[in-house]
């Protein structure tokens, strides 16, 4: 269950994260950014009111309670230098409170990751209230979300399927572009446990190829090797334009049909 997973992560009984679970009466929905870097945009794009604003014109999955990010080379500057995560003449990203929360050591493996060696944040886990205000969307809310400085694949294998988490959203957007956590894995691995994570949708810049490190994934973390999922599976909501986010290609949001039977 996704509260268990939560509560090996959070490990402290007090602190912000753990007043922010007792808020809620049920399981919380979690949207995962995999490889994220300093990319705030998904508390944006997956908000109810990014969806009343431009609405797919068809019913969309509830909103995510928690954004969940990792990223093995996070140096976090943004969040431990600054209040300010992020500024521009629309939007403003500013964290409210900051909790570090006990370490989450996991295997890097130098087939999957360029820069095995870069361990200045990794490990590290940070619970963070950020204010989330946009003009154009006419949103003013604190939204949580826990960053985990970890190799995403590790992550997945090690603590979200074997803790039972359910990840009700899946971003995958420049995955091991840059800076980004699995640089010789272009996340194709992901497609293949949707359906163990319960996705119901999933926001993809598209490019759905396989890399050694996709490979070196599924044969260092075999417990990910699941059914591919394909194509015919997904119904599309809304395309946003490369410019708009990542500029690796147009962002699809594509709800996942689940299995039959």
């Amino acid at each position: 269950m996704t509260t268990l997973f939560l509560d090996a992560m959070f490990g402290r009984p007090t602190g912000p994260a753990r007043q922010w679970l007792a808020g809620l009466s049920r399981e919380p929905r979690i949207a995962w950014y995999p490889s994220a870097g300093e990319d705030f945009r998904d508390l944006l794009y997956l908000s109810e009111e990014y969806a009343r604003c431009f609405p797919s014109g068809q019913a969309e999955p509830a909103p995510p309670d928690l954004f969940l990010h990792t990223d093995f080379s996070s140096r976090w500057s943004r969040f431990l230098d600054t209040a300010v995560v992020h500024q521009d003449e629309r939007t403003t990203i500013r964290v409210e409170a900051i909790e570090e929360l006990p370490r989450c050591d996991l295997p890097l493996d130098a087939r999957i990751v360029e820069f095995p060696e870069w361990r200045v944040a990794t490990g590290r886990v940070l619970f963070l209230l950020l204010r989330v205000t946009s003009a154009r969307l006419a949103m003013d809310r604190v939204v949580p979300v826990l960053y985990a400085s970890c190799e995403n694949a590790a992550f997945c294998a090690e603590r979200l399927l074997p803790l039972g988490a359910r990840c009700s959203h899946v971003v995958r957007i420049r995955y091991g572009g840059g800076f980004g956590g699995g640089g010789r894995s272009s996340g194709h691995w992901i497609l293949r446990n949707l359906d163990r994570l319960h996705c119901e949708l999933l926001v993809w810049d598209q490019h759905d190829h396989e890399q050694d490190g996709d490979r070196r994934c599924l044969e260092r973390f075999p417990n990910l090797d699941g059914p591919l999922a394909q194509p015919d599976r997904f119904r599309r909501l809304r395309t946003l334009p490369e410019a708009m986010w990542s500029g690796h290609g147009d962002v699809a949001w594509e709800l996942v049909e689940p299995v039959s039977g």
